[in-house]
């Protein structure tokens, strides 16, 4: 008896975890969904604004008001070097101190930034109190926000830094920082507090008996994000993780129970179970019928939770098909990313299995003179010079073939210019159903030279 009650009371247990650690994953990607999306509005608002200064302010205070986790909000302009003289006498007159163009310093010292034809800087910045550390910076001497502005703007989407800490001005900042491009070619910004947002995110009578850890999944040897109390017995074997999206990174949540998590019951039972067992024969009849009658109504409360816990495990089931889904897809990103790498060169491009254009990278403007957009779904061997197509097509078949990186010296052109001497390496892109369902290649000019007979 004492066996089976632990173990269906162990059952149960889990699926009680279970339930606890899809409610924390759903609150937090909650809370970090509303975080994009106020930036999302916060950028279209700005989109079509005569007075983008007014607004930018107006809408940054109601951010700060209504998000206590919510650092600061920056927006990010594009500036000649003709304009420095002008911004830096705007900035020192809108924050009352002196304040130049500054070039990021780890030690949190100002450094005047050097010259250069054209500065990504930090012209509006709103914060809970005093000057703003990111307040006429010139936004890419940040070494960790080069790569998410330059996502931002080349793919216009928002993209997200890790926890960092940023110091300038006499203040400082320990937050995550998100970044979205507007129409216009400027950038805004909103930093948060992860600690900060995961403990309003989370209930907040949460059981003890329970730790929750959340983690950047790029740094998930390091230190957490946000970590609940430690337990003195945690039980790793029932830990469950989540992946939580934010932007164009992942958080790890981690939901670890302790040994003794819901054990009270099964305890209480087991005690009674081995005192009936001592018992005198007459007391034991009366005791195990009485545990008889308990054990039906425990039985009841039991299938009553667990028809609940069905309905939670469907739900369940469904978001781990979804996130099974994403996963696929990361991974044919991954490969396609491990693809352009390998075939590396002046110019990138995609074809579909008939040859069309399907996506250019931008350096084809240097080989070619012309914008990708005008080459989209094009064929590639309308580019190629007549006397080289043969020896095209024989390159796409033996890639097709041998489904293997191919190389081949040719002359390209469009419409009436001049031939432009290439290299292309060619990759198909292999499809276990359908075998080549494309190709991926790189285009790099060559000096003028024959090209020779295959």
């Amino acid at each position: 008896m004492d066996h089976w009650v632990s173990k269906s009371l162990d059952k149960q247990t889990r699926a009680l975890i279970d339930a606890h650690h899809a409610q924390f994953t759903d609150l937090v990607q909650q809370s970090i969904n509303m975080r994009l999306q106020a930036l999302d509005v916060l950028a279209r608002t700005l989109a079509g604004a005569d007075h983008p200064d007014d607004v930018f302010q107006r809408q940054a205070s109601g951010l700060l008001r209504r998000m206590p986790d919510i650092v600061n909000v920056d927006r990010i302009v594009r500036i000649s070097d003709a304009q420095r003289e002008l911004v830096e006498q705007q900035l020192s007159q809108r924050s009352g101190q002196f304040i130049t163009l500054g070039q990021w310093q780890e030690s949190g010292s100002v450094s005047t930034a050097a010259r250069q034809d054209q500065y990504w800087v930090v012209m509006q910045a709103a914060q809970r109190q005093g000057v703003a550390a990111s307040l006429g910076l010139v936004a890419p001497s940040v070494p960790h926000w080069r790569q998410p502005i330059d996502t931002a703007l080349s793919h216009d989407k928002v993209s997200a830094t890790a926890q960092t800490h940023l110091r300038r001005n006499g203040t400082s900042e320990f937050a995550v920082r998100l970044f979205r491009s507007l129409d216009d070619g400027s950038l805004v910004s909103l930093a948060f507090s992860p600690d900060q947002l995961l403990r309003e995110a989370l209930p907040a009578r949460m059981s003890p008996a329970l730790q929750v850890t959340v983690f950047d999944l790029d740094q998930h040897l390091k230190s957490p994000l946000f970590a609940t109390d430690r337990l003195e017995q945690p039980r790793m074997a029932w830990a469950l993780r989540s992946a939580i999206s934010l932007a164009d990174r992942e958080w790890i949540l981690t939901t670890i129970p302790d040994k003794h998590f819901m054990s009270a019951p099964a305890e209480r039972i087991g005690q009674i179970i081995w005192l009936v067992g001592l018992a005198a024969s007459l007391l034991a009849a009366i005791v195990i019928w009485l545990l008889a009658q308990r054990l039906n109504r425990e039985q009841i409360a039991h299938a009553t939770a667990q028809r609940l816990l069905d309905a939670e495990n469907q739900m369940l089931e469904n978001a781990r098909i979804e996130k099974s889904a994403l996963k696929n897809a990361l991974q044919d990103s991954e490969q396609r990313s491990r693809d352009l790498v390998e075939i590396a060169g002046s110019t990138t491009a995609e074809l579909d299995e008939q040859g069309r254009i399907g996506f250019i990278s931008a350096q084809v403007v240097d080989l070619l003179g012309v914008p990708p957009a005008r080459l989209h779904n094009r064929s590639l061997r309308d580019l190629v010079a007549a006397n080289d197509r043969t020896r095209y097509d024989q390159c796409l078949s033996a890639a097709r073939t041998e489904k293997r990186v191919e190389r081949i010296d040719l002359n390209l052109h469009l419409d009436e210019q001049s031939p432009v001497p290439a290299t292309l390496r060619i990759k198909p892109v292999v499809d276990t159903l359908t075998g080549c369902s494309g190709f991926r290649l790189s285009l790099q000019a060559r000096s003028a030279t024959t090209v020779p007979a295959d």
